[in-house]
């Protein structure tokens, strides 16, 4: 199929604009897409990744296309926007995928906070599209995902920087994650990464600052590979309708100060009410979400239309139902949405009638985008108003809006054709940069001795615009199950921080999950992307109005579909080991070679790298056969039982720890990996067992409520030193005789067993580079989800 009846396919007959057809076919995609708003640049990126991958004519340009596209948003309404359209696209095209193992078609995926998709990152063959705000893929490309567990990250790591295409869409609302994209770019051009990886960068009104990053690309570099407008598309019939919209522009005669600040609502709602027109949209962009809530309430006291509030801080059930209610035919008498920053760019939404508080330039644009959208109205029936603004006005600083409010002044319509030739005059925010050094330091996931992290947070936002997820429950009952996507609010971090202080001794306090404790506990420290449970007469929250910290009284909790219930992830968990039947630790292990070779067969891994993960399948869970761990499956077995004596085992029908553990944080995979060195087998292999649940890593130390052996000797993670592990036989018929694990490559240095854990391991990460090396660890690791997952279909 040609690119045109791909593009005309999936989106119903329309046809594609001259530079929507250039990104399809040019020999390499450009770096930077310079397109006015309402042009289509969504479907440009989508539809051409998908015709270079699947359809192009030149098998070297299908090779060469990445197999993931990641579609990086700053907000989270502009994520359900373009999930829905991808998703359309492709079902119209018939090939959208139910699951992520139909790898004939293309599976769409979303990542923003309370709303994660996980099962994309256990198909690394499978060709996807994964839509996401830039808090939670950025957060995963640094090997710090937000809203995850700590112990999966280095599978996003993996997946995310490697066989992938990156597209960040309104870049100029970016911010600090901006630069962070342009120097992640630069890293996977100077590591080794396996498969193409590519970026592209889309805005309305796009500059290069903050993509011309200190290792990123240059200025000169980017203005090479920048597609802009063409005559042909300008003299394009459908485009230029849009470009010609005309939209008269008017300072409106109220403004915002600190002596009208009491009545600034009341008096906007009048304003607002008496311009709006039977039939019509009327739209109102405010700054700040307190004051879109007051102007909300003040309208619906009299208002001649239907209103709906939308901004980000909604429970995501919540946001749903208005987000129908915004896609909806509009009523008789017509629709006021009044919302905040969430409608400036990507929400397909056209106003005869907006309304915007004075913000950047940039943001500006963005708004005018949203009114007259698609050339519908003439000139004389469109209207855009411009309040100014008198105070100091967080999220924006004055000599951005000076500058604004200098421009405005200068210009009596809003039209595409008149702001595509103002140049933005905003300056560019200083920001903190990632270095090669950051990104190395955060390859290794291992909390330090505190049991924090590295903060990632500056290279994604801007500090005061950090989030953290909320949801509420009734705090009472004795277990609480992992949040669900639907039950959560995003909520700034500061305020909400101002919000839990305040909270009475009467109130059950905040909780959050302890991975290593493997249990709800009280909030000690917040940090961005947290998830906090809050009791629901905590209050904070009101469905009609989002976000609210004066709310009062009990938060009607969001009433879920049944669901397995289940707690998050802890440390000493070992989900995959909890089967219907025992299974012999040979027999999983040749089931896990085989799901492993499926993988090599689809992704084309060297040889060399290929043999250490055949290799790794062979050994990677010779630990289980430690006493303690088989005692823990064969728990509640008779003393005559033959399981008890048939083994070792890897599954077990009863797997359960005990609430008294003899050897807490016990890990079976850092057994495996210590057997392996001190038979032999290479320090890659090794490493890749010592990983492949992403809980032993880069060092090996002991960890807070671990029992000490009563010699005094070295532990860690579980194991002691001189621990025996008996006799096993690997699937290729490799006897090993019972073997004494020594932790001697945990200290610092080399010792009689060669070099430390460290030092392996650092080898091996600038050997074969970070993103790679977690490629490598998350293969053995899905071969081993796919072989549990078959075992446990065999329950009987």
């Amino acid at each position: 199929m040609s690119f045109d009846d791909v593009f005309m396919d999936a989106t119903d007959g329309l046809r594609p604009f001259p530079y929507q057809q250039e990104i399809a076919a040019r020999q390499e995609l450009p770096w930077l897409l310079d397109a006015p708003t309402g042009a289509g640049k969504t479907a440009a990126a989508v539809l051409g990744w998908l015709w270079r991958r699947r359809f192009h004519p030149d098998a070297a340009i299908r090779d060469a296309t990445a197999r993931r596209l990641v579609y990086c948003l700053p907000m989270r309404v502009l994520v359900e926007q373009t999930m829905q359209s991808a998703r359309e696209w492709l079902a119209n095209l018939d090939l959208l995928a139910d699951t992520p193992a139909e790898l004939e078609k293309v599976g769409v995926y979303q990542l923003m906070g309370g709303h994660v998709q996980m099962d994309w990152d256990a198909w690394p063959e499978a060709d996807a599209i994964i839509v996401g705000t830039q808090d939670q893929l950025i957060s995963r490309a640094l090997n710090r995902g937000y809203s995850m567990s700590r112990y999966r990250w280095p599978m996003d790591f993996a997946l995310l920087n490697n066989d992938c295409l990156w597209v960040m869409d309104e870049v100029q609302l970016m911010g600090a994650g901006l630069p962070t994209t342009s120097q992640l770019h630069a890293f996977r051009n100077r590591f080794a990464t396996h498969g193409p990886v590519a970026s592209l960068w889309m805005s309305a009104t796009l500059g290069d600052e903050g993509i011309a990053t200190i290792d990123g690309p240059s200025s000169d570099a980017l203005a090479q590979q920048t597609l802009s407008l063409t005559d042909d598309d300008l003299q394009d019939e459908q485009l230029a309708v849009r470009l010609q919209a005309g939209k008269p522009l008017q300072k409106l005669d109220l403004a915002l100060t600190s002596r009208t600040r009491r009545t600034y609502a009341s008096k906007l709602a009048e304003e607002v009410a008496e311009a709006h027109e039977a039939g019509s949209l009327t739209l109102v962009v405010m700054n700040q979400v307190e004051r879109a809530q007051e102007l909300a309430l003040a309208l619906r006291e009299d208002a001649p239309a239907e209103v709906v509030l939308l901004h980000s801080r909604f429970r995501a059930a919540d946001r749903q139902s208005l987000q129908d209610q915004l896609n909806s035919k509009l009523p008789e008498a017509g629709r006021i949405v009044v919302s905040t920053q969430a409608v400036e760019a990507g929400v397909d939404i056209s106003s005869r009638t907006l309304f915007t508080e004075l913000a950047p330039w940039s943001s500006l644009v963005q708004r005018f985008g949203r009114c007259n959208r698609r050339g519908e109205w003439s000139a004389e029936q469109a209207s855009v108003r411009w309040i100014d603004l008198q105070i100091d006005e967080a999220p924006y600083e004055e000599p951005h809006l000076e500058l604004a409010r200098e421009l405005l002044q200068e210009i009596d319509d809003a039209g595409i054709a008149t702001v595509r030739d103002v140049d933005d005059p905003t300056p560019a925010q200083p920001t903190q940069v990632l270095r090669r050094r950051d990104l190395l330091e955060l390859f290794d996931t291992t909390p330090d001795l505190a049991g924090g992290d590295i903060d990632v947070s500056p290279f994604i936002r801007e500090t005061e615009d950090l989030d953290v997820s909320v949801l509420w429950r009734n705090l009472d009952q004795e277990t609480q199950p992992s949040p669900a996507p639907d039950e959560l609010c995003t909520v700034r971090l500061p305020a909400f921080s101002d919000f839990i202080s305040d909270l009475g001794a009467d109130v059950p306090p905040p909780q959050v999950w302890d991975g290593l404790e493997n249990q709800w506990v009280r909030v000690d420290r917040l940090r961005p992307g947290m998830t906090v449970v809050l009791d629901v007469a905590s209050g904070g929250y009101d469905p009609d109005l989002g976000w609210w910290q004066d709310a009062e009284g009990n938060v009607p909790p969001i009433l879920l579909p049944a669901r397995e219930q289940t707690e998050p992830e802890g440390y000493d968990d070992d989900q995959l080991t909890a089967t219907g039947r025992f299974v012999s630790l040979i027999e999983h292990a040749r089931h896990v070679a085989e799901e492993l070779e499926e993988l090599l067969g689809q992704l084309g891994i060297p040889d060399e790298v290929a043999d250490e993960l055949r290799i790794a399948a062979q050994w990677h869970d010779v630990g289980k056969a430690h006493p303690w761990f088989q005692e823990l499956l064969s728990h509640g077995l008779g003393e005559d039982d033959p399981r008890r004596s048939d083994g070792p085992w890897a599954k077990s029908a009863q797997y359960q720890r005990p609430e008294e553990v003899a050897r807490p944080h016990f890990r079976h995979e850092l057994g495996s990996a210590l057997a392996m060195m001190q038979h032999g087998v290479g320090d890659l292999a090794a490493y890749l067992v010592a990983a492949h649940h992403g809980k032993v890593r880069m060092s090996i130390r002991s960890l807070p409520g671990e029992r000490p052996p009563d010699d005094g000797g070295r532990f860690a993670r579980g194991i002691w030193e001189g621990d025996l592990l008996p006799p096993v036989t690997l699937p290729n018929g490799t006897e090993l005789a019972e073997t004494a694990l020594s932790l001697r490559t945990m200290e610092l240095g080399a010792s009689e067993d060669g070099p430390s854990w460290l030092e392996r391991s650092l080898k091996l990460r600038d050997q074969h580079g970070p993103f790679r090396l977690a490629f490598f660890e998350t293969l053995l690791r899905i071969a081993d989800w796919r072989a549990s997952a078959k075992e446990r279909e065999q329950d009987v």
